[in-house]
C-alpha cells in the first residue's frame, strides 16, 4: 500500500507509483488532497497504475464523481486513527467545521415534508443545535464589537501655517517726562541727544617721484624694413608686464639688408634706455624695473608691425629699488575728511544706542529709536588738524579730530508690541483661527501718514507678519465634522489623498483599527481627529 502525505505532489506520487512492486495498486490520501479534486491528475496515476487494479482509500467524499468517470476503485473510511495521521490541527478542525455546517444547510434547505423549525427543534438539543446557536451568538458579538468598539480611526494633522500681515495705525508724538498717554492709538516720543568727538589716523598715498629711483642700461633696437626708421628723444618702449622705458637721445635705425640667399637681414643699433616711475597702468614701477639682459621691448604705438620693429635689453638693468617718500596731497585730505566724517556719525550712533541699552537695563524698560527715514539728525560737525599740516609736505601719515551732535526719538517698543498683540486677539476669527506665533523681528513702519515737526509727530501704519494655523479642536467649528463625513467609510490611502489637497492641512496620518480594516470608520463618532504642531 501506497502512503500519499498532504504534501506530496503529483510527481511525488508518480515516483511512489513506479518504486511499488504489488499486484494490486493501493493508495491511501489523505483529507482533501488537490490531487482527489483534480481529473488530469488522477487520469495520470490511472495511466501509470497500468495493467493493476488502483484502489483508492480517503474518507474524502466531495471527488467520488471524478473517481466514478475514470473507473476507480475507492474505499470511504471514518476510521480516527487514518484521520488523524493525514490530518494537521487545522485540517481536522476545517474537516469537523464543513461537517457541522452541511447538517445546517440540511436544516434550511433540505426538501422533505418537516418544515425548518421542526428540523431545528429536531437538532435543538443535540450538538447541532448548541453549534447553531453558537454561531448566530458570535457573528451578533463580531458585528456589534466591529461597528460600535473595534472600528476606529486616528486621524493625525499638522496644520499648515498661514502667514498673514497685520497692521495698525499709531501716532507718535513728542511728549515731556511728565505727560501721560491718554489714547490707545498714541505711542510717547522722548528726544534723546549726544555729543561726541572722535580722531584718527591717515597715511598718505603719493609718492614722492623724485624719490624713486630709476633703472637704466643699453637696449638693442632692430628694425626689419626696407626704410630707415628716425626716433626721437623720451620714445617709449613698453616690456609684456608694461613696465616703461624712454631712449635716451634721439636715434635713426638704418634699413634692412639683403643676403646672398635672399634673407632679411635686420639692422640694429644700440642706445641708452632708463626705466619711468610709472608704468602704463600708472603703478609705480619699483624693482620691475630691473629687467634682465635678452628682454624683449615693444613700440607701443605700433599695433601691426611690432615684430618688425622692437629693442631686447643687452644686460641686465640695475639700480632701481623700493624706497621712496610720500607726500601729503589736497585728495588725500578731502579723503580723510569724507571718512572721518562717515566714521563720526557711525560712531555716535554706536554710542548712542549703547547709553538706551543701559538705560533699559537700569530702568527695566525696552526703549528703542524709531527706525523712519530722516528721524536721525546729525549737527555741529567740525574737523580739526594740526596746524602744521600742509599739502606737499613729505609725511608718511596725519591725524584729524572731529566733534559731532546726534539728536533723534526713541519709543516704549514694548508698549507698542502689546498694543499690536492685543488688537489681533480681538480681531481673531477664534472658532475657526489660532495665533501660532508673533513675529516681533518682522516689526516695521510700513507707511508714513503725516509728520509734524513742533513738536515733532508721525502719524504711521506699523505692520507685523502672524503665524496663524487653523483650529481644528474648537468645539465649535463645524469644518471638522464636514471633513469627517467626506472620509467616512473611504479607503485610507484616499483619504490621505483627499486631506492632503486641503489648504489648511500640511501633513496626514490615518491609522485605523483593527489593523487588517483599511477603511475609514463609517461612524463619526469613532473617528477622532489630533492635532501636531
Amino acid at each position: 500500500m501506497i502512503k500519499v502525505h498532504k504534501n506530496d505532489s503529483i510527481v511525488d506520487i508518480i515516483i511512489k507509483i513506479k518504486n511499488n512492486n504489488e499486484k494490486e495498486l493501493i493508495m491511501e490520501f489523505p483529507f482533501w488532497h488537490p490531487v482527489l479534486h483534480n481529473y488530469t491528475s488522477l487520469k495520470i496515476i490511472k495511466t501509470k497504475a497500468a495493467k493493476r487494479e488502483l484502489v483508492i482509500i480517503t474518507n474524502d467524499k466531495t471527488a467520488r464523481k471524478i473517481w466514478k468517470t475514470l473507473w476507480i476503485k475507492y474505499s470511504l473510511t471514518d476510521n480516527p486513527d487514518l484521520v488523524e495521521y493525514n490530518y494537521s490541527f487545522f485540517e481536522y478542525f476545517l474537516y469537523t467545521f464543513k461537517s457541522y455546517f452541511r447538517e445546517i444547510l440540511d436544516i434550511f434547505f433540505k426538501k422533505d415534508n418537516d418544515s425548518v423549525i421542526s428540523r431545528y427543534k429536531k437538532y435543538s438539543n443535540s450538538w447541532i443545535g448548541y453549534f447553531i446557536s453558537f454561531i448566530f451568538i458570535s457573528i451578533f458579538l463580531f458585528l456589534f464589537i466591529f461597528y460600535f468598539a473595534v472600528n476606529k480611526t486616528y486621524i493625525t494633522i499638522t496644520p499648515e501655517i498661514e502667514v498673514k500681515t497685520k497692521a495698525k495705525n499709531f501716532v507718535f508724538t513728542e511728549m515731556k517726562d511728565d505727560e501721560f498717554i491718554m489714547d490707545d492709538n498714541t505711542i510717547k516720543l522722548k528726544k534723546i541727544e549726544k555729543e561726541i568727538s572722535i580722531n584718527e589716523k591717515f597715511w598718505t598715498s603719493w609718492i614722492s617721484e623724485k624719490t624713486i629711483s630709476n633703472s637704466r642700461w643699453k637696449v638693442k633696437l632692430y628694425n626689419h624694413f626696407w626704410e630707415q626708421i628716425d626716433l626721437k628723444n623720451n620714445t617709449r618702449l613698453e616690456t609684456e608686464d608694461w613696465t616703461t622705458f624712454l631712449i635716451e637721445w634721439s636715434v635713426t635705425i638704418p634699413a634692412s639688408s639683403v643676403s646672398s640667399t635672399w634673407q632679411v637681414i635686420p639692422w640694429n643699433i644700440e642706445v641708452n634706455a632708463i626705466s619711468r616711475s610709472h608704468d602704463n597702468n600708472w603703478k609705480i614701477s619699483w624693482l620691475k624695473a630691473n629687467i634682465p639682459s635678452k628682454t624683449k621691448l615693444i613700440f607701443p604705438w605700433l599695433k601691426d608691425d611690432k615684430e618688425r620693429v622692437y629693442a631686447e635689453s643687452i644686460t641686465d638693468f640695475i639700480w632701481a629699488n623700493d624706497k621712496y617718500t610720500k607726500i601729503l596731497t589736497k585728495e588725500d585730505i578731502e579723503n580723510a575728511k569724507e571718512i572721518l566724517k562717515t566714521k563720526a556719525e557711525n560712531e555716535s550712533l554706536k554710542q548712542l544706542k549703547n547709553e538706551i541699552i543701559e538705560t533699559n537695563k537700569l530702568n527695566n524698560v525696552e526703549f528703542e529709536i524709531l527706525w523712519i527715514n530722516n528721524i536721525i539728525k546729525y549737527s555741529k560737525f567740525e574737523i580739526f588738524w594740526l596746524e602744521n599740516l600742509k599739502i606737499w609736505s613729505e609725511i608718511e601719515n596725519f591725524e584729524l579730530w572731529a566733534n559731532i551732535k546726534i539728536s533723534t526719538y526713541s519709543y516704549n517698543k514694548e508698549l507698542l508690541l502689546s498694543k499690536i498683540r492685543n488688537d489681533v486677539k480681538d480681531k481673531i476669527l477664534t472658532n475657526i483661527e489660532e495665533i501660532l506665533e508673533i513675529n516681533w523681528d518682522s516689526l516695521r513702519i510700513a507707511n508714513i501718514i503725516s509728520t509734524q515737526e513742533k513738536p515733532y509727530s508721525i502719524k504711521a501704519t506699523v505692520q507685523v507678519e502672524v503665524l496663524f494655523i487653523h483650529n481644528f479642536l474648537s468645539k465649535n467649528n463645524n469644518y471638522v465634522d464636514r471633513l469627517k463625513t467626506i472620509v467616512a467609510w473611504m479607503d485610507k490611502n484616499e483619504a490621505e489623498k483627499i486631506l492632503l489637497n486641503n489648504n489648511k492641512i500640511s501633513n496626514v496620518k490615518i491609522e485605523t483599527k483593527p489593523f487588517f480594516i483599511d477603511n475609514i470608520s463609517k461612524i463619526k463618532d469613532n473617528i477622532i481627529l489630533k492635532v501636531e504642531n
